[in-house]
């Protein structure tokens, strides 16, 4: 029995060991790491300074009020001057910071924080940054030490006193005095918005004074501070994974985060009108989120942009995704006038002794019929015959209104004499592609054993195109060749004739 008590405490030890982890140069950030970390001032009831082996931390509920990237660099891509007192032997990371302000009418850029690392420790080495375009590096006497390595939970107190001044003649003068203590006070593991890690606590202590002198406003201001930061840190995760500094009844938060959207997708959208018939084109204009964007219509298609033909007044609604799973989405009302569409049927022939009419119907308010593009007629009624065209091929256009809306429609007559071919003997083609670009495939239906195939332009010249006779009275002809524009294609065998208007891309 008393042999199983000491086996089960000392499987009880070995748990508690394999649960503490330890800290080393090799979880601090590298040259090229870019660390998303959000803050909050906001702590809803928890206490930092709660601790201890084994402990737990649930900070699950922290919701960001903005949110940075810290990039580490390497110093040499800082300015020249910075790289000459951060030389190697001072420090060999550097992390760009945002331009800062807190010496009134003096411009500050280029600002950065320089860090030295070795598998020792790693220290704060000092800042740098730009006033009134001049390069002024601020390095510490002694640098602040962050952390000695190893690190774990029996790690020693340690503490740095640091200290800087810089006097801008006729400027300003301004000085840092900042005493560390650091110690690891508890391990365990914490919850973020960001997951769950085995960590360890370690509380820091800082005393710092701060002065600062105006000569324009002839008047100083110094600063002492006390403020404690906690920070939880885990393996390979280059800073705290948590980070909570207390001064006084002010509380920060800083902690690695996933990417917060603090510029919500925005969906611009049109409505539009279209006549019946009409095709509409609808697109939706995005801002905010992390682009790029990926669009889902209610029609399936997956485009920024879309085209519609409804018959009656149509919602179409749009899911707009990011590349952080943001989502929104948008609604476009493609309003529809109703309106009939007028058809004058397939192309044609009419046997030269005859004519051929047209009618409008009294449903539009102005109707225009043209000839080759001709203004022929303004009625509602329309025939045509040979005089004036002869034995040839023309095109007949109609357009024509009703209230807002307007539309076409054309065909190609073509007069021939038609001896003794009747009127139920015409020969219907079916073309394919139309526009076609290399080939056109003509479906006859049938032809005799005796065939002829005559392709002309809109000016019945003939033309020349390479035609292959297919199965089941199929023809295939090579366009490809031919420029672009319209023509006309006869096909005839011993008892028929046939006629269908073509486009060329």
């Amino acid at each position: 029995m008393k042999k199983a008590v000491v086996t089960f405490a000392g499987l009880m030890l070995t748990i508690a060991l394999q649960a503490q982890i330890t800290i080393t140069r090799d979880d601090m950030p590298n040259i090229g790491d870019t660390l998303r970390v959000s803050t909050s001032p906001i702590l809803f009831g928890q206490d930092p300074s709660l601790t201890g082996p084994g402990y737990t931390w649930d900070y699950s509920t922290l919701q960001p009020s903005n949110q940075i990237v810290e990039q580490y660099v390497n110093p040499n891509t800082t300015p020249f001057l910075y790289q000459i007192v951060f030389n190697l032997n001072v420090a060999n990371l550097a992390s760009p910071i945002e331009a800062i302000d807190f010496i009134p009418d003096i411009d500050i850029t280029d600002a950065y924080i320089f860090y030295k690392d070795n598998p020792a420790n790693y220290v704060r080495a000092g800042y740098a940054a730009t006033l009134m375009g001049i390069p002024i590096p601020m390095k510490f006497d002694i640098p602040e030490l962050l952390y000695t390595f190893p690190l774990s939970f029996t790690s020693l107190k340690d503490s740095s006193l640091s200290n800087y001044s810089l006097d801008l003649p006729n400027l300003a003068y301004f000085s840092i005095e900042r005493k560390r203590v650091n110690q690891v006070d508890g391990w365990g593991s914490l919850t973020t918005p960001l997951g769950t890690f085995d960590v360890l606590r370690v509380r820091s202590d800082i005393y710092e004074r701060d002065s600062l002198y105006v000569d324009s406003l002839q008047t100083g201001f110094p600063i002492v501070r006390y403020y404690t930061e906690y920070q939880w840190l885990g393996n390979n995760q280059g800073i705290p994974l948590l980070s909570i500094t207390v001064e006084g009844p002010m509380t920060t938060v800083r902690y690695r985060d996933i990417a917060q959207n603090f510029n919500p997708i925005v969906v611009f959208t049109e409505d539009t009108t279209i006549c019946k018939g009409d095709t509409a084109t609808i697109s939706v204009d995005v801002s905010g989120g992390f682009p790029p964007y990926n669009y889902i219509w209610s029609t399936g298609e997956q485009t920024k942009t879309i085209k519609v033909s409804p018959d009656e007044t149509t919602t179409y609604t749009v899911l707009v995704t990011d590349t952080q799973n943001g989502a929104v989405t948008g609604n476009v009302i493609v309003n529809v006038i109703p309106f009939e569409r007028l058809e004058l049927g397939s192309d044609t022939l009419v046997c030269a002794e005859a004519s051929i009419s047209f009618d409008a119907g009294t449903d539009y308010t102005l109707v225009r019929w043209f000839v080759n593009d001709v203004l022929i007629s303004q009625t509602q009624t329309f025939s045509l015959d040979t005089t004036g065209i002869g034995l040839s091929n023309v095109i007949v256009r109609v357009e024509y209104e009703q209230g807002e809306c307007s539309a076409s429609d054309e065909i190609s007559v073509g007069f021939y004499i038609c001896g003794s071919i009747a009127e139920q003997e015409m020969l219907r083609l079916k073309i394919y592609p139309n526009p076609a670009k290399d080939y056109l495939i003509v479906e006859t239906g049938g032809l005799f054993e005796t065939s002829e195939v005559l392709i002309q332009d809109m000016n019945g010249r003939p033309v020349k195109a390479d035609v292959t006779s297919g199965d089941k009275g199929i023809l295939i002809i090579n366009t490809s060749k031919l420029s672009a524009g319209s023509y006309i294609l006869k096909v005839s065998d011993n008892k028929r004739t046939g006629i269908a208007r073509f486009v060329r891309n």
